[in-house]
């Protein structure tokens, strides 16, 4: 087993006690080469620790430059010490890992979550096992970890950057938990009561959670939606764990699906959400405003991927769902193109009065991301002839089925990947 090393008092007792049961453990210290001469110093007294218990150990000395990114220090030296480890364990085949992380690791966790706002029922904290890393002194105090050191006689490093207030740890370490610890003694103890039963009530809630999520989402070809109303409970925990949507943005989404109008839009991280009158819809940003240039057509029969649409065109008998012309009273090529406002079609049965797409796409109920998808056909002389939703120019509809009649059928999201412009099937 390699346990993950660093001379403090936690790893130090996870070496001893793996030891102890008799496992010889594999050390990894990462020597980050932040604290001057006290790193130098550290690192000797690890190189003796291991001689002395007569354990394996692997150093990984890092230049100070290495931490440096878009990452907190702190979150870049954690990447950096697993990923070097993990990369140890499969040199030296070895197949656990184990973190010295203790119940006031865990409590620290958790009051981190509060004071950064997260949602209380979906704190799960840190876990028993995440892969092959194992936890094994997690529900062990750090006051009994000192007990058992000192009934060892052992020693162990202490480093001042636990101590400094320039960590947010740090300061619910020493300003938050330490006072309540003294106002309540056996607080540690609760709280270990208490977790053990809110992971019993989390799974129950889990299961009832997905199966909503199951009843609530629908997937479709630009992503997905939320097509029936939820409890606030329930939306946000289904929005965050299948749209894996922030904590912060969950409140903005709620007063869109509550009280957001029909077209009212939020845009976030690369995603647009749409409330229509019926659902809640989320896709990619790049979905919504389609840079697909227009599709030509002529009176040969074809089938072309078009964007999300498969269109399907030919002359004579016509399948059922398409859009249906006399092809002596138009004229080819015809164009496909996305709709644009300010569109308007004169449609059979108004007696040749236009007609506002946007009013028709309202009368059909098209709304978000598939309104944005719509499309228009245009003949050689630039009048639009048809639209999708099955509606035709009342001067160019046939009288009755014949060889001379055109159509044209366009299956909606018939293809999961995107295609920006047009190709034969």
């Amino acid at each position: 087993m390699l346990v993950a090393f660093s001379g403090g008092p936690d790893s130090v007792a996870l070496a001893l006690l793996l030891k102890e049961f008799g496992y010889k453990p594999h050390l990894a210290y990462v020597n980050h080469n932040l604290r001057g001469g006290a790193s130098e110093e550290e690192a000797q007294w690890v190189e003796i620790f291991a001689q002395q218990q007569e354990l394996p150990l692997y150093i990984l000395s890092l230049s100070p430059y290495a931490l440096v990114g878009k990452q907190s220090l702190q979150a870049a030296a954690r990447s950096v010490r697993y990923a070097w480890m993990e990369g140890l364990m499969k040199e030296k085949k070895i197949s656990w890992g184990a973190t010295a992380h203790t119940w006031d690791d865990q409590m620290e966790t958790f009051m981190l979550g509060l004071v950064r706002g997260s949602l209380l029922w979906t704190w799960r904290g840190i876990p028993r096992r995440r892969g092959p890393w194992l936890r094994p002194l997690l529900y062990t105090t750090r006051a009994e970890i000192i007990s058992y050191l000192q009934t060892k006689g052992a020693t162990y490093l202490l480093d001042h950057t636990n101590y400094t207030p320039k960590y947010l740890r740090n300061q619910i370490r020493w300003w938050a938990l330490r006072p309540l610890y003294a106002l309540n003694p056996r607080l540690r103890g609760l709280w270990r009561e208490r977790f053990f039963l809110a992971a019993l009530q989390q799974k129950r809630l889990k299961r009832i959670y997905d199966q909503l999520a199951r009843q609530s989402l629908r997937p479709t070809p630009y992503g997905e939606a939320l097509i029936r109303p939820l409890q606030r409970d329930a939306f946000y925990y289904i929005l965050r764990e299948r749209w894996k949507v922030k904590s912060s943005t969950l409140h903005r989404l709620w007063k869109l699906w509550q009280l957001g109008k029909s077209g009212a839009l939020l845009e976030e991280e690369g995603y647009i959400y749409v409330r229509t009158p019926t659902a809640l819809e989320r896709g990619e940003k790049a979905l919504w405003q389609p840079p697909w240039a227009p599709l030509h057509l002529s009176k040969e029969k074809v089938q072309l991927l078009w964007g999300l649409w498969k269109i399907e065109t030919g002359i004579g008998g016509a399948p059922s769902g398409a859009l249906v012309w006399d092809s002596t009273k138009i004229y080819f090529p015809l164009k496909v193109r996305l709709w644009r406002q300010g569109d308007r079609l004169a449609p059979a049965g108004l007696g040749g009065h236009s007609k506002k797409l946007s009013d028709i796409w309202q009368e059909i109920k098209v709304y978000g991301f598939e309104r944005q998808h719509a499309f228009v056909v245009e003949d050689a002389t630039g009048r639009i002839i048809g639209a999708w939703g099955y509606r035709v120019a009342y001067d160019t509809a046939p009288v009755g089925f014949s060889e001379e009649t055109f159509y044209l059928r366009a299956k909606y999201g018939y293809s999961p990947q995107v295609s920006f412009g047009s190709t034969q099937c």
